[in-house]
C-alpha cells in the first residue's frame, strides 16, 4: 500500500544482468528534474516522506560530469592520472591490494568471467583521503544537504562518510540497509546501474535474521525467504549524469549493467536526527580522543 501513483507504474528493465526479486509486483522509482523542484519542496515530498525519487539535471554543471563539456570523471581520465594509487578491491570479501590504473585495466578480463562468478569491486574508496583534489570537481545538491545536521559539526567531526564506486558489469552491492540510519545519494558518472529498493516495512520479507539478506543475483530461496514474494520493490535503471535518493532504512540491492563510475554521500536530514545522533555521539568522542591522543 505505500508505493501508490508514480510508484506503481511497472515498466520491465531490458538489462543485462537480471534482479531476482521474486515479487509478485514492482514499482518504479519516478524521476523529477532539479529544475522543477525547490530544495524545500524536495524536503517535503521526499525527504521528510522517506520516499526515494531519481533527481536529474543537478550534476549538469559539476566539473567532474559537465553535460556541456567533455566529461571528466571517465574512467580513462582515473586510469590516466591517478593510475598509480594504490587501493584495495573486493570480490566478495576477499581483498586484493592494487592500483586504480591496474584495475581498470583489467574491466574487459573481468568480462568474461562466466555468468554468477564473483567480479572485483573497489567500493567505497575514500578518495579524499588519497585525491584531495577531487572534491573540488563536484558540489553537493543542495536538494539533500538543505538541513543536514553534519553540516553543523565542526568540519574534523564530520563522518567521512564520501566514497567512490568504480567496478565492471556485473559488480553489485548486495542487499544491505546504510550505516547509522542515515539517507544517501548517489549519482552516476559513467554506466550505469539497476537500483532495487524496498520499503523498511517489507524488511521482514527479505531478511532471515539481522543482516542475512536473500541474494538478489539468484533465484529465490523460498524456504530460507518464504515470504519474499510479498516484498515489493520499487526499482530503476540509473543512467551516468542521474542522482538517486536512498531514504533511511530502506534495503536496497545495486548491480552495474555497464562499466561504471558512481560518487554517493550519506548526510543526516533533520527529519531523522534523531535516530542518527545515538551513533553520532560514541563517534565524536572517539574522534576526539584519538585527536588528543595524536595531537592533532
Amino acid at each position: 500500500a505505500f508505493l501508490k501513483g508514480e510508484y506503481l507504474s511497472p515498466s520491465p528493465l531490458m538489462v543485462k544482468y537480471e534482479v531476482h526479486t521474486g515479487a509478485d509486483s514492482i514499482g518504479e522509482v519516478p524521476r523529477i528534474a532539479a529544475a522543477d523542484i525547490t530544495p524545500e519542496e524536495f524536503e517535503a515530498q521526499y525527504i521528510n516522506r522517506g520516499m526515494p525519487v531519481v533527481l536529474t539535471g543537478v550534476m549538469d554543471a559539476w566539473p567532474a560530469y559537465a553535460a556541456s563539456s567533455p566529461r571528466k570523471w571517465t574512467l580513462d581520465f582515473f586510469k590516466n592520472t591517478y593510475g598509480d594509487v594504490p587501493c584495495t578491491i573486493d570480490t566478495f570479501g576477499k581483498k586484493e591490494e592494487t592500483t586504480l590504473g591496474c584495475y581498470i585495466s583489467r574491466f574487459a578480463e573481468f568480462s568474461t568471467l562466466p555468468a554468477g562468478s564473483p567480479v572485483p569491486y573497489l567500493r567505497t574508496w575514500y578518495f579524499s583521503d588519497d585525491v584531495p583534489e577531487l572534491l573540488n570537481d563536484f558540489a553537493p545538491p543542495e536538494h539533500f544537504h538543505a538541513s543536514d545536521a553534519f553540516h553543523k559539526l565542526p568540519v574534523d567531526l564530520q563522518p567521512p562518510f564520501r566514497w567512490l564506486f568504480f567496478g565492471p558489469s556485473g559488480t553489485q552491492s548486495s542487499l544491505h540497509v546504510d550505516v547509522w540510519e542515515t539517507d544517501a545519494w548517489l549519482g552516476m558518472l559513467e554506466g550505469s546501474k539497476t537500483f532495487t529498493l524496498y520499503h523498511p516495512a517489507h524488511r521482514k520479507h527479505i531478511e532471515a535474521e539481522e543482516n542475512d539478506w536473500a541474494d538478489l543475483s539468484r533465484p529465490p530461496n523460498t524456504e530460507k525467504y518464504p515470504d519474499m514474494h510479498k516484498a515489493v520493490p520499487a526499482q530503476t535503471l540509473l543512467r551516468a549524469g542521474e542522482v538517486i535518493y536512498i531514504p533511511r532504512k530502506w534495503p536496497h540491492h545495486a548491480i552495474a549493467q555497464e562499466d561504471s563510475i558512481s560518487l554517493t554521500l550519506n548526510f543526516a536530514p533533520l527529519c531523522a536526527k534523531k535516530g542518527v545522533i545515538k551513533h553520532l555521539l560514541p563517534y565524536a568522542k572517539s574522534r576526539g580522543r584519538c585527536q588528543m591522543l595524536l595531537q592533532r
